[in-house]
């Protein structure tokens, strides 16, 4: 099986989550609708694959967009951007809107057009615009461009640890889940050339399991982030399982609490009265209906300070008629 290209396939899908954004670069004061993308576009003659397309309405009028991002220049480039533009326009019959996007800093200026002349005679000539996307550097860190934000470590002139906090808080500030999972996963896999794998699993830890859902990762991370979610489910379920057994000892010591205050009102009661087995039983039977543990606490002081028995009872009578009444019977 040939071995994917991870980092043009990353490349593959800013451009294809993020389109419009490169629309707004190059056309900015033109109102442009993303309407759709043909799935695995590849041209014949040879075949060849295109890095990404697009269909777009303009003005009421169907475009497809052409997007070819490019680390560095080469010589033959333009000659392919005039084919590709050919072959699109023949094989879907419409307009296309074919754009070129640089990541690496050339100080030279970059060619935009395949020319084809006779001596110093032009005799034919396609054009096509260009984007550098290092010019945009203070725009993404600004946020105004926090789509590109994965590229910086390839547009800084030294990435560092900076870089990459900075790349992490504008991908947190991307609202849509995929989106956001798709941002992370390729701001690790470009950032691994140029740090160590190790580092970047530690400096990404914390969003891992966001990643688990990214359209494309590179294999030493899907088993960084199989790992994290694997330890964040333990996690979860021994929470789970704590909080269980913290809510079954609080209701265990609210019970024995419960028990025992009913115990001490009739020893009370028994000391003060001597009442016989039978009025033990029934007295028990209300004690038990409280489920205030206040209230019991009143119940006992009643107990102390009662003239007679028959004096509790009717206030042990009396409080669990109210307790009914408001509907708090245990």
């Amino acid at each position: 099986m040939a071995k994917i290209n991870i980092f043009d396939r990353s490349l593959k899908v800013i451009a294809r989550n993020h389109a419009d954004l490169f629309l707004r670069l190059v056309l900015p004061n033109t109102a442009i609708q993303l309407i759709g993308q043909p799935e695995n576009v590849e041209l014949s003659l040879p075949v060849q694959p295109v890095d990404f397309v697009h269909r777009t309405l303009i003005a009421e009028q169907e475009h497809l967009l052409h997007l070819e991002f490019q680390l560095d220049h080469f010589a033959d480039f333009s000659r392919r951007m005039c084919h590709t533009h050919g072959a699109l326009t023949q094989q879907y019959k419409l307009p296309v809107l074919s754009i070129a996007l640089y990541l690496n800093y050339r100080e030279s200026p970059i060619p935009t057009e395949y020319v084809v002349q006779l001596d110093k005679t032009v005799i034919n000539r396609f054009t096509y615009p260009v984007v550098k996307l290092w010019e945009y550097t203070e725009q993404i860190r600004n946020g105004q461009l926090r789509e590109l934000a994965p590229l910086l470590v390839m547009l800084v002139d030294e990435p560092n640890a900076q870089t990459l906090q900075e790349e992490r808080a504008l991908i947190l500030a991307e609202p849509d889940d995929e989106k956001r999972a798709d941002l992370l996963a390729i701001a690790v896999t470009l950032a691994a050339r140029n740090f160590d794998r190790e580092f970047l699993r530690r400096f990404f830890r914390e969003e891992l399991v966001q990643m688990q859902h990214a359209t494309l990762i590179d294999e030493w991370l899907e088993e960084a982030v199989q790992e994290a979610v694997e330890k964040a489910v333990e996690k979860a379920v021994e929470k789970a399982v704590q909080e269980t057994e913290v809510r079954a000892t609080a209701k265990g010591l609210a019970e024995g609490t419960h028990d025992r205050a009913i115990v001490s009102i009739l020893r009370i009661l028994n000391v003060r009265f001597g009442i016989d087995a039978a009025q033990q039983d029934t007295t028990r039977l209300k004690l038990d209906s409280v489920s205030d543990l206040s209230k019991l606490d009143e119940v006992e002081d009643r107990a102390l300070l009662a003239f007679t028995f028959a004096e509790f009872t009717g206030h042990l009578d009396s409080l669990l008629a109210s307790q009914h009444r408001n509907g708090s019977a245990r």
